[in-house]
């Protein structure tokens, strides 16, 4: 399953469907966030995972509307690594720069 995950050339919707398996297989889930194809719906299974969430964090296809909750997280490279999005709001920004 990790090496489906791993194939660049797997499609979105396998990526979705491996993200959903019972019991998660947590490799898996580490190669799907950082898949290039990766989906919201594959991204958001993957933050359940404490090795994957920071990667997830990172993934340019994870909604917005995801990431103010990740700036709060308890782990720092999950922080960050919503700090750095791509599609963190202005308005996020600004505020993470005013904070100490």
């Amino acid at each position: 399953m990790t090496g489906v995950a791993a194939n660049p050339d797997t499609p979105a919707a396998l990526l979705e469907e491996l993200a959903r398996h019972e019991p998660p297989v947590r490799r898996a889930l580490r190669e799907i966030a950082r898949h290039p194809a990766a989906t919201p719906p594959a991204l958001l299974a993957c933050l359940a995972d404490a090795r994957a969430r920071p990667l997830a964090a990172g993934h340019p296809a994870l909604p917005p509307a995801v990431l103010r909750g990740l700036l709060a997280d308890a782990d720092e490279g999950v922080r960050e690594a919503a700090a750095a999005h791509p599609s963190l709001p202005p308005a996020e920004m600004a505020r993470l720069l005013r904070e100490p």
